[in-house]
């Protein structure tokens, strides 16, 4: 069936067409498909067809790149067709998607025709296989060492999430900006879709070849404009080295990749050297990576949550959820651990709804139990923010809970709010028209400025730990938390210290004008039960009440410490 389906696809479409799109088959594939039209003939459209089939029966890549083509075999079959005088309205929008089908398979063609000459159709830059051909390891002798690097696109993902082509763009104005650096000195490859790597032949040694790689990044983290948008692109860069790491292309490239395994902040610092420490890095994630995807289906997923106190009332006000993971093993796994990965392997969108409905269940058996006026905050990824059907799975959860949207807080971290601003804004109104608060989570780490989160209609600004810590003795932390703090209550905008661990630290805030706060000086996160027990204890709600009580309490503890 699939044979007379492709068969009968390449008959409907236009000879002429057949010819090209059987030529650039050719040049992709390397099949001598030529001596069937030259044995059958020009004009013989069986031959041409069963030719054009055989081809996308025998190349998988090949039916990838042409999946639309039965769409526009239709569209140059109507656009063939004898036209009426009059052309109605729906004529017209048929006519429309005609051309936009034609322009998609204009766009497949293109990149058809850049990967068979072995070139990126972003950034035309060598793809990975002819970049490793052209380094040529088999006859190098092993006494000459050579570097191979990679520099990857760390926002290309989340770009992607929100605007494909603005991703693409800023992509390709990277490479524009590498290549003019490099220029012709050395070989250069865009090897993944948000890679480059660049080969370094005959080096003294690692050293030299790492520093001109960390001098690259550095301009390509120079701020730049393309596609519309203007950012300052995160760049991390790795480095395996010839023969030390690896004696064969794959396997160094391989390896050059390994080394990039762990944090993003701190590739951004320096080149990562391959080593059996990040070979070992790597296979942990790849392990980590494994043990999640099966970690829903096994309930392994629970939620903690910490208390929001108010000391303007003395009363807890409120609950962050917390994703929690208990391991294979039966041990919690920190979630600066996995987080992370759930986030890079795209397993986020699942389990934050996940997070969602367990959060407002709760949030729902809260008030069943009496505790009334409680605030749940869940955070959102930013690949749940571009979810066109975000909205809608709020409004169901909410009603399947039967949960006041009032009682239900949505945190966005400052760097996803801003990626798409238009689309952020229509949907933030729309959640305070149903009655949803909206915090920004982690302030000041995303280099924003709160004039331009002011765009957005949210409600409440989370002051960073980063900011928080050692408030009492910084006189930098002081400063930017007094100014945030003085400049969000002109705004009407509700402030929140988070990660406030010593009394000191709450003082001062508290002495700047925030009343609210979330932090191990109150609460560590808790499990649901424990959670309630803490919330009713007469004791721990003296302490919020009473600074007296305060005192008492961080005295109590650094004595016991």
């Amino acid at each position: 069936m699939a044979d007379l389906r492709l068969y009968r696809v390449a008959l409907r479409i236009p000879l002429p067409y057949r010819f090209k799109l059987l030529a650039l088959a050719v040049v992709a594939a390397g099949l001598p498909l030529a001596a069937l039209i030259i044995r059958d003939g020009g004009d013989h459209p069986a031959a041409i067809g069963w030719a054009f089939a055989a081809t996308l029966l025998s190349l998988a890549a090949l039916v990838e790149l042409l999946r639309p083509i039965g769409v526009v075999a239709r569209t140059l079959e109507r656009a063939a067709a004898p036209r009426d005088e009059a052309v109605a309205p729906d004529a017209r929008d048929e006519a429309a998607r005609m051309i936009c089908d034609a322009r998609g398979l204009t766009a497949e063609l293109e990149a058809l025709r850049e990967r068979a000459h072995g070139r990126h159709s972003h950034s035309r830059l060598p793809t990975r296989e002819s970049f490793l051909a052209s380094i040529g390891l088999s006859d190098r002798p092993r006494s000459r060492t050579g570097v191979l690097g990679i520099l990857r696109l760390v926002d290309y993902d989340l770009m992607a999430v929100f605007d494909q082509g603005e991703a693409d763009a800023v992509l390709a104005a990277l490479a524009g900006r590498l290549t003019a650096a490099v220029g012709e000195r050395r070989p250069l490859g865009h090897i993944d879709r948000d890679c480059f790597a660049l080969w370094f032949d005959d080096v003294e040694g690692a050293q030299s070849a790492t520093s001109e790689l960390d001098a690259l990044a550095n301009g390509l983290r120079q701020e730049l404009s393309a596609g519309g948008v203007r950012l300052t692109p995160k760049v991390t860069v790795s480095a395996a080295v010839f023969p030390d790491d690896a004696d064969d292309p794959a396997t160094l490239l391989a390896r050059a990749c390994a080394a990039a395994a762990g944090s993003d902040e701190r590739l951004e610092r320096k080149v990562a050297l391959f080593s059996n420490e990040t070979a070992a890095a790597a296979r942990e994630r790849f392990a980590l990576e494994q043990g999640l995807r099966g970690a829903r289906g096994r309930e392994e997923f629970l939620l903690n949550y910490q208390p929001v106190v108010d000391l303007s009332v003395g009363a807890v006000v409120g609950a962050e959820a917390l994703l929690r993971w208990r391991g294979p093993d039966g041990g919690l796994v920190a979630p600066a651990h996995f987080i992370p990965v759930l986030e890079q392997s795209g397993m986020m969108e699942e389990v934050g709804l996940w997070v969602l409905n367990a959060a407002c269940r709760e949030a729902r058996s809260w008030e069943r139990a009496g505790l009334a006026g409680m605030k749940m905050a869940v955070n959102l990824s930013a690949r749940q923010l571009r979810e066109a059907s975000l909205l809608n799975t709020i409004v169901r959860t909410l009603d399947r809970h039967g949960l006041d949207p009032a009682s239900l807080e949505l945190e966005l971290t400052e760097s996803a709010a801003l990626v798409d601003d238009d689309g952020t804004r229509a949907l933030l109104g729309e959640l305070r028209a149903l009655g949803v608060t909206v915090a920004i989570d982690d302030f000041g780490t995303g280099y924003s400025s709160l004039s331009n989160l002011r765009k957005l209609p949210f409600s409440k600004l989370k002051i960073d730990r980063e900011f928080v810590a050692g408030v009492d003795k910084n006189r930098d932390n002081h400063a930017i938390c007094s100014s945030l703090i003085a400049l969000a209550r002109g705004l009407d905008i509700t402030v929140l210290a988070e990660g406030a661990e010593t009394l000191e630290e709450v003082q001062t805030l508290h002495g700047l004008g925030c009343s609210a706060f979330q932090g191990f000086f109150f609460s560590r996160p808790l499990p649901a039960a424990e959670f309630v027990e803490k919330v009713r204890s007469e004791e721990w709600l003296a302490l919020l009440a009473s600074p007296v009580h305060r005192e008492l309490a961080s005295l109590s503890r650094r004595v016991a410490g």
